[in-house]
């Protein structure tokens, strides 16, 4: 049994505030097969990515359409003596995401909304209530920045033309289109890109399907960040205050000074991205200094 795969699931606490005065209140769903309160989550299908079951499993059991938001705690916990594993994010309920009229079912059978002290009585569990207890501990509502690396690309040996011109390979332009619903899972709506053809193929998709202008900054180019590696950095930080839910799009040598000049001190530096791999920076839209109150990295 120990050698067995742990369970991966995935979720979000969905909450929301009627007016600016009010406080939050949170969804939590009853499930009649096991007579609990507990929050919307369940199990990651096979090939599927974990924002991409989050942002379903939300949407199945409450009919909330939603945007993600930071991450919250991780829960870990044992079920039927397998390991199960389960990945949170904080998800605001609004007019915006669109929403559905919820429907009792065999599984859910009744969904209420609570403020945070009857929510904590009401919830069945101690690692949801840790979950809760997370998201009051930090910014009720967050900017997404988005720091992508080009997809696979056509290797520089085998292209004859100019660096710039080299597009994605077959396996790159499969992971530009899967990221079209993990950027959607952020509520992406506007992009920045190096002008180099590989990063502009891999945004291409999203660009597309949310009618988006791709916006060019030679900064993020190979060419120019060497030449002018500060100027690079003075741009990267100003991302920080653009008002946008925002993707950027640069090359692995530009990287570690994108996101030096994003990570606030003391902040460990993420590993490297790999191909079509990306990091999520969440700003604090009521911080004075714009900084980023969690970071995630993810695989397309």
């Amino acid at each position: 049994m120990g050698s067995q795969q742990p369970i991966r699931a995935a979720g979000a606490l969905l909450w929301r505030q009627r007016d600016t005065e009010a406080l939050p209140e949170f969804a939590l769903i009853r499930r009649a097969r096991y007579d609990d309160w507990t929050l919307p989550k369940g199990k990651v299908e096979r090939h599927e990515h974990v924002l991409d079951a989050a942002v379903r499993e939300v949407r199945e059991e409450t009919g909330h359409r939603v945007v993600l938001g930071r991450p919250l705690v991780t829960q870990r916990y044992t079920v039927g003596g397998v390991d199960k594993v389960v990945r949170y994010w904080a998800a605001e309920a609004t007019e915006a995401t669109g929403t559905f009229e919820f429907g009792a079912s065999d599984e859910i059978s009744e969904l209420c909304w609570l403020p945070a002290d009857e929510a904590r009585a009401r919830l069945s569990y101690r690692h949801d209530t840790r979950v809760l207890s997370d998201f009051l501990s930090g910014p009720l509502r967050t900017l997404p920045l988005v720091v992508l690396r080009h997809a696979k690309a056509v290797k520089r040996v085998a292209w004859s033309g100019a660096d710039d011109d080299r597009p994605l390979d077959r396996r790159g332009q499969a992971e530009a289109k899967r990221l079209v619903s993990l950027l959607a899972a952020f509520g992406v709506d506007a992009a920045v890109s190096s002008p180099a053809r590989r990063c502009l193929d891999t945004l291409g998709p999203y660009a597309r399907d949310r009618g988006l202008d791709v916006a060019l900054e030679p900064l993020f180019s190979e060419t120019d960040h060497a030449a002018t590696p500060g100027r690079s950095r003075r741009r990267s930080a100003e991302l920080l205050r653009e008002s946008a839910s925002l993707v950027v799009c640069s090359h692995r040598p530009v990287l570690p000074d994108l996101i030096g000049a994003l990570v606030s001190a003391g902040q460990p530096m993420p590993r490297q991205l790999r191909p079509g791999g990306f990091l999520v920076l969440h700003r604090d839209v009521a911080h004075k200094r714009p900084a980023a109150a969690a970071v995630e990295r993810h695989r397309p």
